[in-house]
């Protein structure tokens, strides 16, 4: 497992469930509410509008969209961070190699 993957895994997880909290609580109205359950996934509805797919998203539940939407978002985040570990240990086996 990749320390760094989890550590920018950690503040979507957190974001996710803080405005699922903020919802539970009852502390927003049902306007807010749904902002509030929108936003984890704002940027993938908004990627998913550009491709032009409003009438898939029209017919899609909120569980089934944040399966399709978080899922790949975290392994993305996930991709990235294990990536860069990679690319730190290579650079500090290189460093000592050279000492």
């Amino acid at each position: 497992m990749s320390r760094l993957g989890l550590l920018f895994c950690a503040p979507y997880a957190l974001f996710i469930a803080a405005c699922f909290g903020i919802v539970a609580l009852g502390k927003a109205d049902y306007q807010s509410q749904f902002t509030y359950l929108e936003l984890p996934i704002a940027a993938q509805l908004a990627f998913a509008h550009w491709l032009g797919l409003d009438r898939a998203l029209a017919v899609i539940s909120w569980p089934d969209a944040y399966g399709l939407f978080m899922t790949p978002a975290f392994i993305l985040l996930y991709a990235v961070g294990a990536a860069l570990e990679r690319g730190l240990d290579r650079r500090r086996d290189l460093a000592g190699a050279i000492d």
